[in-house]
């Protein structure tokens, strides 16, 4: 099992401008209902980290909110 950090999910976000829920879990070799998933974005999006653009369930948008690493 692959594990998810706030930081491998950052590094993904500076490669790409903005990404979608389904890609993210590609990238990370998980599937979108990943319950580490949804900790880790939910953090990074009550810290400002991340913003949710666009879109529903596993179609959600998300941009990188701040350059700071």
């Amino acid at each position: 099992m692959n594990s998810i950090s706030s930081y491998s999910v950052l590094k993904l976000f500076r490669q790409y401008t903005f990404i979608e829920l389904r890609k993210l879990a590609v990238q990370l070799g998980v599937d979108t209902a990943n319950s580490m998933l949804t900790e880790v974005i939910g953090n990074l999006e009550r810290n400002g980290k991340i913003r949710r653009i666009g879109g529903k369930g596993r179609h959600t948008l998300f941009v990188l909110a701040t350059f700071e690493g």
